[in-house]
């Protein structure tokens, strides 16, 4: 039986951003050790912190924190970076909702634009 790997690499070698049909881990098709991460999630102490998507174990996304600590989450609960830095280094533009109180992050160009969306992505649509 062939072993199926816990995560792959993207096809430019890059971790994804949020574009407007990629929002969470869970959009992503191919998920990369590393790819950084903002957590909504279920663990109050550990809500709104920054992380790191280590792989995955039924369905759960392991992510790793930056004191060392790990958890499993929903990849629905894990937001992407709006933009990351050319040192690597990500930046997250995280907004709530309007309609529903969701949080989401914006796009690149959402962020740049005058006028940031109000609404989330699915509220918009």
């Amino acid at each position: 039986m062939p072993v199926m790997p816990l995560v792959g690499t993207s096809s430019s070698g890059r971790y994804a951003c949020a574009t407007s049909s990629q929002h969470t881990l869970k959009d992503l098709r191919t998920k990369r050790k590393g790819q950084p991460v903002f957590v909504l999630g279920h663990l109050l102490h550990r809500k709104g912190q920054e992380a790191a998507f280590e792989s995955f174990n039924d369905r759960i996304a392991l992510v790793k924190f930056s004191d060392g600590g790990t958890a499993g989450y929903d990849p629905i609960e894990l937001l992407l970076p709006t933009e990351i830095d050319s040192k690597g280094i990500p930046y997250f533009e995280i907004r709530s909702c309007r309609a529903c109180d969701i949080l989401f992050p914006l796009t690149q160009k959402e962020a740049d634009s005058d006028q940031e969306p109000e609404q989330c992505h699915e509220c918009r649509l």
